[in-house]
């Protein structure tokens, strides 16, 4: 028999106590079994991770030029669970727009998680020189991220996107770290 996985499960024919060697053929059933056994094996994979491996991935932005700053990110999947962490230092000649900045995902996200109602995980703003970090959100939108800072000018802090004065002044060394999760598409 050929094996089905990972297409699909298959169906084995476990012999009885009473069943003779041929019935099912004792040879066929061992290879059966070994042949599952390797397409497990390839689809966990080897290696230190369990499932899935991570893997290098360069953002694009919109709203930040990267410039002469230095961007380090990874993400890993495992079946639709996605985990994609990163880190932008910045560099003399990186900037952001009074627009905002927006990230891009490394694996377009499930429909159910397309709305801006959903935060996929924290966004750290440290500021190198004041020594200082805020924390923020990042919420889907068209396929990219929103970026934003918490903001503590009410009784309750507001998210507010981030610019190139908020939630500080940017300058070099200042960093955004992600560590984001969601559903893969």
């Amino acid at each position: 028999m050929a094996i089905n996985y990972p297409t699909s499960l298959d169906v084995f024919t476990n012999p009885g106590g009473t069943n003779l060697l041929t019935s099912p053929d004792h040879a066929q059933q061992h290879s059966d079994i070994n042949d599952a056994v390797e397409a497990l094996e390839a689809k966990v994979a080897i290696g230190a991770t369990v499932l899935g491996t991570y893997t290098a991935y360069t953002p694009t932005w919109a709203g930040l030029t990267v410039g002469d700053g230095t961007q380090v990110s990874t993400y890993c999947r495992v079946n639709n669970f996605v985990h994609y962490q990163g880190v932008l230092t910045f560099g003399s000649t990186t900037s952001i727009t009074n627009s905002g900045a927006l990230l891009s995902l490394p694996i377009t996200a499930g429909s159910n998680f397309a709305t801006s109602t959903i935060t996929f995980g924290t966004i750290t703003y440290r500021d190198a020189s004041g020594g200082f970090i805020v924390s923020g959100t990042a919420t889907p939108s068209s396929g990219v991220l929103l970026l934003r800072a918490e903001n503590a000018t009410s009784t309750y802090s507001q998210p507010q996107f981030i610019n190139s004065t908020v939630p500080f002044t940017w300058a070099v060394s200042d960093q955004i770290l992600w560590n984001l999760y969601y559903q893969a598409a």
